[in-house]
């Protein structure tokens, strides 16, 4: 799942074009319909951004490691947490 079902929009399927970003997200367009852009990061799925530049972990719960830029908890990416989609 991604942010955009939430607001009633299905998530790109094909598409990683960024045609419009906002808070919620980054969007794209399929078959001429909006369309939510997945961000590669768990936090996102939480309501929080990927963080940019930090690696300095703050935190470690069950979702992942934080980080803090410009003074807000982000996620750090890792690839462990990543499971193949299989082209699915």
């Amino acid at each position: 799942a991604c942010f955009s079902e939430k607001l009633g929009y299905s998530c790109c399927k094909n598409t990683k074009e960024v045609v419009y970003t906002d808070a919620d997200g980054k969007w794209g367009v399929e078959n001429n319909n909006w369309c939510g852009i997945e961000d590669d990061c768990w936090s996102t799925r939480l309501g929080y951004p990927c963080c940019k530049s930090t690696t300095k972990v703050e935190f470690t719960d069950s979702d992942g490691k934080w980080g803090i830029e410009n003074g807000d908890w982000c996620g750090i990416k890792t690839t462990t947490k990543t499971l193949p989609n299989n082209g699915n």
